[in-house]
């Protein structure tokens, strides 16, 4: 997030290549979450058996947590600029409220 905060959004077309990708990292929970099995410090034997260990869900909310607030300090910033409204930028900010779940 550090980097992002950095970038120099003076030049024509970073503030909306920014927001775009804000918006992309939002979609992350809904779409790019799995899960993973957790690992003991014992070894165990593999056995033909289920394991019985939980899994964990690996989750992309505390991204979201910080990306959200970004995105629209950004969007107030430069909502008076007309590439955000022509270039496709309004609309990726708005398709974060309905993420689009691939089947």
């Amino acid at each position: 997030m550090d980097v992002i905060a950095g970038i120099d959004l003076s030049l024509a077309g970073s503030p909306s290549l920014v927001m775009r990708d804000l918006a992309e990292y939002t979609t992350l929970p809904f779409l790019a979450a799995f899960d993973v099995t957790s690992t003991s410090s014992l070894t165990v034997p593999e056995t033909p058996m289920k394991s019985t260990r939980p899994q964990k869900r690996i989750t992309y909310i505390g991204l979201v947590k910080k990306t959200m607030p970004m995105l629209v300090d950004l969007f107030l910033r430069f909502k008076d600029s007309s590439d955000i409204y022509v270039d496709g930028t309004l609309e990726a900010i708005l398709s974060v409220s309905k993420p689009r779940i691939l089947s």
